[in-house]
Parts: structure tokens; C-alpha cells; sequence
């Protein structure tokens, strides 16, 4: 009786725990301060793993890079490639950290991408570990510092 009231219990609380948690959150949460990228000044990003890690999409790594949304970026001439500036290995709950950009590419519309990727099965000694990986997108604007 003992064990399947503490088992009952525990699915009850797990069940709580990951009801405050939206779908939307199983790749993690993504906040940049300011919001207006502008370049040679420092960029704060602040992700939450939480969410993601109590609905089970706990990161292995996550990498971040800026990006022109695809409706921006057609054409052989204008194609600009994503710009990676960070990774992250092993994250877990809420990590802050602060990049600057340089002169890269000003005075446009990027998305910044936060791809983190879990392990959907663990190391195996046949098939070593399978990797997936979700992103969460948000649009910022790049702009050259006013002087």
C-alpha cells in the first residue's frame, strides 16, 4: 500500500511541476536586453533551461547564432549565412551572459536562435548517442551606434 501511495503522490507533484509549463518552453526561454541589438555595445541574454528540463528536453548544449529571417535572405546575391557567437555546454536553469557584436551586418532585421540540443537516446556502445534539436526564434533589430 506504502509504495503505491508515495508512486500515486509523486506523479501527482510531477504533474504539477510541468503543468506551469507552456509547450512553447520544452527548447527553453529566451529574453536579450536590450531588445535593439546595437553594435559595439554590450548584448545581456538570459535563457531558461526550467521548463525545458522538467518536461524532459534537458539540453546537452545549446548554440546561438543571428539569423535573417528567410523571407530577407533570397536571391544568390544576398544571401548572408547565420552568424554563430555562442555555445553553451551542459546548460541548466537560468544562465545570463553579455556579447558584443562588431560591424557585421547593420541596420537590419535578424532573429536571434537559440538551438538546443538533447540526447533523445543515450549513449549506446553500437550507436553512440542520437542528438535533436529545437530552436526558439526572436526577432531584434541591428542598428549602428548614434553619435
Amino acid at each position: 500500500m506504502f509504495p503505491k501511495t508515495c508512486f500515486a503522490i509523486s506523479a501527482l507533484v510531477s504533474s504539477a511541476l510541468t503543468q506551469g509549463c507552456a509547450e512553447a518552453a520544452r527548447f527553453g526561454t529566451l529574453k536579450i536586453t536590450p531588445n535593439s541589438i546595437v553594435l559595439g555595445q554590450e548584448v545581456t541574454f538570459e535563457v531558461n533551461f526550467t521548463c525545458a528540463i522538467q518536461l524532459g528536453y534537458t539540453p546537452v548544449y545549446a548554440d546561438y547564432f543571428l539569423k535573417v529571417p528567410a523571407s530577407n535572405n533570397t536571391g544568390f546575391d544576398r544571401f548572408q549565412p547565420p552568424i554563430y557567437f555562442a555555445r553553451r555546454d551542459g546548460p541548466s536553469g537560468v544562465e545570463t551572459f553579455t556579447r558584443t557584436f562588431g560591424p557585421t551586418y547593420p541596420n537590419a532585421l535578424y532573429q536571434v536562435v537559440l538551438a538546443s540540443t538533447r540526447a533523445i537516446i543515450t549513449q549506446s556502445e553500437s550507436y553512440g548517442q542520437t542528438l535533436a534539436t529545437g530552436e526558439v526564434l526572436l526577432q531584434v533589430s541591428v542598428v549602428q551606434p548614434s553619435h
